[in-house]
């Protein structure tokens, strides 16, 4: 079993302008283990670089290594729950400007990047043109993760706070 350091991939400091997510989430003893082993794409297709330090989760974008989300993680029972998240708003280095959404994609990183959740489905931000669903989930997530988009108006889409 590989763990992801910080060694692991090229990555940038955390970003001067950044803005409290919001997220929430509680994580079993057996997810927290999940997390705790990160991500270390295995090639530039996979989008993401996960890692934990210092009770940190830490997202970075593979290729430009940009820090993205950021997660505190605390000690609850077994597992972990979220004290503390913020998501970079360095407009050179991430151009989302929505927490709701963010907490979305966050959220599905964690379901079917970390966890292994078959079942989750790619929370489809609103987009300008035509890029079929898969494209546009491609370019947010790679090729680590099949196609399973949910429509920008279904009224199934992932909980804002989970």
């Amino acid at each position: 079993m590989t763990i992801a350091t910080a060694q692991s991939w090229k990555h940038l400091p955390p970003p001067a302008v950044r803005k409290d997510l919001g997220f929430e989430g509680t994580f079993t003893a057996g997810e927290s283990e999940r997390l705790l082993r990160g991500l270390v794409p295995m090639e530039m297709e996979d989008k993401w670089f996960v890692y934990f330090e210092d009770e940190w989760l830490r997202f970075h974008r593979s290729w430009t290594g940009a820090f993205i989300y950021a997660l505190r993680l605390e000690r609850s029972g077994g597992g972990f729950r979220v004290a503390e998240s913020w998501v970079n708003r360095d407009p050179q280095q991430y151009k989302g400007d929505d927490e709701s959404y963010d907490r979305q994609l966050l959220r599905f990183l964690i379901d079917a990047l970390l966890l292994g959740r078959t079942g989750a489905v790619f929370p489809m931000p609103r987009v300008d043109g035509n890029a079929p669903d898969g494209v546009v989930q491609h370019v947010y997530v790679g090729r680590a993760y099949p196609e399973r988009a949910a429509s920008h108006d279904d009224s199934d889409s992932p909980d804002d706070d989970s």
